[in-house]
């Protein structure tokens, strides 16, 4: 009968650790923290190009978007601008400060022949503005775009000629990208020189262009593709 009465406490008391261990590690689990998505480790996302604001209100862009669509997605992604969309500006319009900010932002060089400035003049742009557009390549370092010379050349009967030495002065700035010079075709090979560039965006290389005999136009004569950003 003691024996008996033994066992069984031996087995009561057997049952008890058995809970209390039980209750213990279902505590601990509970106390565990979950892995959480947010705490794992992830990769940054890349950085992501985002253009300076523009130099013009947000009226002046409201009536500009709804104008001229292209000439206001340049300005908003501070992309060159074109003598057009220099008078689509001025016609807006657009203070000739305003004007002059968007073009240092866009980095734009421009070459203005007498011409050009009849065709600013007569549209409305102010002196104030053309005197800076003609300022642009002493004051503004680079090219954007990239002047290209002339796509096609029928005329052209011989090869270009090797290119010449073309020096590489030191980068106005440490973003800056260096375009080779090239051959144009005027009659005879003439050849101009290399520049540096403000590139369209972070990471963009410059792809040169070239000339080829007959390509995709067929027929004689060399002919040239151009260069373009990638």
């Amino acid at each position: 009968m003691k024996f008996w009465q033994n066992d069984f406490v031996m087995k009561m008391n057997l049952t008890a650790l058995t809970i209390l261990a039980a209750g213990i590690l279902a505590a601990g689990c509970a106390s565990t923290p979950s892995p959480s998505t947010e705490s794992a480790t992830t990769p940054p996302p890349p950085p992501q190009y985002v253009p300076p604001q523009p130099a013009l209100s947000a009226d002046e862009m409201a009536k500009l978007c709804q104008q001229a669509p292209d000439t206001c997605h340049r300005v908003q992604m501070a992309q060159p601008l074109t003598f057009s969309d220099v008078k689509v500006l001025a016609k807006l319009p657009v203070s000739s400060d305003a004007i002059i900010a968007q073009v240092k932002t866009s980095h734009t060089v421009y070459h203005l022949t007498s011409t050009n400035i009849i065709d600013l003049k007569s549209s409305g742009v102010s002196d104030q503005v053309i005197d800076f557009l003609i300022s642009t390549p002493s004051s503004i370092a680079g090219s954007m775009p990239v002047p290209e010379p002339q796509t096609n050349a029928p005329s052209a009967q011989s090869p270009p000629p090797a290119p010449p030495d073309d020096p590489q002065p030191p980068a106005p700035a440490p973003d800056y990208v260096w375009v080779g010079g090239d051959w144009v075709w005027n009659g005879g090979w003439v050849w101009v020189g290399g520049h540096w560039v403000y590139p369209p965006y972070p990471g963009a290389v410059w792809l040169h262009g070239g000339w080829v005999h007959g390509g995709f136009w067929g027929g004689a004569g060399y002919h040239r593709f151009r260069g373009h950003w990638r």
